[in-house]
């Protein structure tokens, strides 16, 4: 359920919640939105477990997190529309930017590429969500990194 090196949530576990929050906002209707953050510079997992803190500080305890892949993580904002899943979105950025991760006894700095997509405000399903999120993580790695997206309204 959990990731051991993170403590986030697995990428099973986490597609399950996302499931049944989808499910809940449609019958309830109401927004939420999804964010993808990707670690822009990152060797053998060094700074993963930071990089989930700092996200874990920069959203509220209601949010989810939850580790996608190597070196990507996937958040879940209730009821969060475009312009506050953007704010959350700079919040993790900017802190992330501004951390003086310790490696082999120095300071480092590190960046993440953050895309993000709302519910029912950007695609009206799940799928659609996570590939929206996802393109809109494209797009911020393609121009450099170190920048949110989510798309025009």
């Amino acid at each position: 359920m959990l990731d051991p090196m993170t403590s986030t949530l697995s990428p099973d576990f986490f597609k399950f919640l996302l499931e049944s929050e989808s499910k809940r906002a449609m019958r309830y209707t109401y927004f939420f939105s999804i964010l993808t953050v990707e670690v822009d510079q990152v060797e053998n997992g060094d700074v993963l477990d930071t990089v989930s803190s700092l996200i874990r500080q920069s959203i509220r305890t209601t949010d989810v997190i939850g580790r996608i892949d190597h070196k990507r993580f996937s958040v879940i904002l209730h009821h969060a529309e475009t312009q506050n899943t953007y704010n959350v979105g700079e919040r993790i950025r900017d802190r992330v930017e501004n951390y003086n991760f310790s490696l082999k006894n120095s300071p480092h700095k590190r960046t993440v590429s953050v895309g993000g997509a709302c519910f029912p405000s950007h695609t009206p399903d799940v799928q659609g969500l996570l590939l929206t999120a996802h393109e809109m993580l494209q797009r911020a790695k393609s121009l450099g990194g170190n920048k949110v997206y989510l798309p025009e309204a």
